[in-house]
């Protein structure tokens, strides 16, 4: 996948966080890995209503609430610095919501390679869940 590898224990555990989320309330309606190609890494993109309403003001808050839901799931391979809250009425997430839709609950693995939405070029990408339309 990629120039890097996206590790299936990333997926695993990032299962665990939507679920920890759902749980917690956050109730993340994108949940994306996105391979960003100039910087040569993956990131986990976040968003959701609960979200936005911490940012742009309360973001530290924003990812204090991803960070206690990593910790008390125990979850190895995530890390805090690996995740970028994105707002969900930005482009990225609303070209995907075009692509992809699931249940707000509902959890995928949809996998794009070289794909262009709505004049965004996508290296790769591994959505998760895509529920901002169901939102």
């Amino acid at each position: 996948m990629g120039e890097k590898a996206l590790v299936d224990g990333f997926i695993t555990d990032t299962i665990e966080l939507v679920k920890k989320l759902d749980q917690s309330g956050v109730k993340p309606t994108l949940v994306v890995w996105y391979f960003y190609e100039d910087a040569d890494e993956w990131r986990l993109l976040i968003a959701g209503p609960e979200l936005d309403k911490l940012l742009p003001k309360n973001e530290a808050l924003a990812y204090q609430k991803i960070s206690e839901a990593i910790s008390s799931s125990d979850l190895q391979s995530l890390s805090i610095s690996l995740i970028k809250i994105v707002e969900t009425k930005s482009a990225l997430p609303k070209s995907i919501g075009f692509l992809v839709g699931t249940p707000a609950d509902g959890i995928i693995q949809a996998i794009f390679t070289d794909t262009t939405i709505n004049g965004i070029f996508i290296k790769e990408m591994v959505i998760l869940r895509s529920a901002a339309k169901n939102a």
